[in-house]
Formats: C-alpha cells, structure tokens, sequence
C-alpha cells in the first residue's frame, strides 16, 4: 500500500510540493539505477517515493519526465559543487587540479545518479542523448576557460583550442564511464591528479 506522508501545515504549497518533488527525485534516481530506466513503471516510482499516482502526475507527467528531472537536478549540483570549490582558487592551472577532482569526488559519492547519468539517462532517447552532449559542451567551456587562462599568464606553451578540449573532457568522461560499468567508483578520485595533468601536458608545448 503507498504511504501517506503527513506535512507540516505551517509550510506553503508551493514549499510541501518543492519537498515533495526532492522527495520523488531521490527515490527515483535510486529506481532508475537499480532496474533501469527502460524496466521503471510508474508504480516503482510511487512505491518507492511513498506517493500516489495521482500525486506523481500532479508534478510530472510521465516517467521520461521524471528521468529527465534526475538527470537536470544531478548535472545542477555537480556545476554548482565544482564552481564552490574553485571560487577561491585564482591560479587557473590549479582550477584545472581542482575542478577535475571535485567532478571525479561528485560521481564516486553518489553511486546511484552517477549510474543514471552515465548510462540510463543518455541511453533514453534522442532529446537525452543531445541534452547529455550539451551539458558535455558546458564541461568543455568550462575547462577551456581555465586553459585559456593559464595559457595568457605563460603557464601554456600552446594556445588551447575546442577540438582538443573536447577529446579531453570526452577522455574523462570515458573514465567516468568505465568506473559505472565496472563498479570502480571509490577508485576515480585517485585518478583525478594525473588525468588533470594530461589535460595540463596537452598544451605544454614543446
């Protein structure tokens, strides 16, 4: 039988329905990597969120949406954790150390959404497959930035460019990748210092 939550009536609607969505989401992520996306129901969902249907259709209107959602709130606190992490750091060569460390750290500590990311999400469909390529291109802005400035303050023997950057990020991603397929992902963070001094020896320069 789904459970009926009880809430506190001194919050507004919009406040309970925002808990409640979190609530959902993280259920959710959890579903999504242990049967996978295409093996998900929407009674797994409200099962394991201890909703009714009706409740889960007041917020989203199919499980792709609901998928679509994990994967949004998943690449959003991953931006938002690796940007604190950097806000304090000038020196771009060290954003770059940082950066890629705190992505690697994010995935191995949430072993459930990095699955849903890296394999069920971007698996689900077209619209998922070119939404995953442009949080990719994110990614490669990001570190494209860093190098550029390390490259302006002489840390760089080479001008950076987009083509390489792109290998780059889609190099880490790969690693990322391997580590969800092989359940190796207490081993990622200690990758993290030589797969940013690849990024780093790249553009070196002779």
């Amino acid at each position: 039988m789904t459970k009926r939550g009880k809430y506190d009536r001194a919050q507004t609607a919009a406040e309970r329905q925002s808990e409640r969505i979190e609530r959902v989401l993280d259920a959710a992520t959890e579903v999504f990597a242990a049967r996978g996306y295409i093996n998900t129901r929407v009674d797994d969902l409200v099962e394991a969120a201890g909703i009714s249907r009706r409740t889960l259709y007041e917020d989203f209107e199919s499980v792709e949406a609901v998928l679509n959602a994990v994967y949004e709130r998943a690449v959003r606190i991953n931006f938002t954790t690796i940007f604190q992490k950097l806000v304090a750091i000038a020196d771009p060569i060290e954003r770059v150390r940082v950066g890629v460390a705190a992505y690697f750290e994010m995935i191995a500590e949430n072993p459930a959404a990095a699955r849903v990311v890296f394999e069920e999400y971007r698996q689900a469909g077209a619209e998922q497959a070119a939404r995953y390529e442009l949080n990719t291109s994110r990614y490669v802005t990001l570190m494209l930035e860093f190098l550029n400035a390390a490259y302006a303050a002489g840390r760089l023997g080479r001008a950076p460019d987009e083509a390489s950057v792109y290998t780059l990020i889609k190099g880490i991603d790969a690693l990322a990748l391997r580590a969800v397929h092989r359940k190796e992902l207490e081993q990622l963070p200690a990758l993290a210092p030589a797969t940013a001094n690849l990024v780093i020896d790249a553009f070196r320069g002779d």
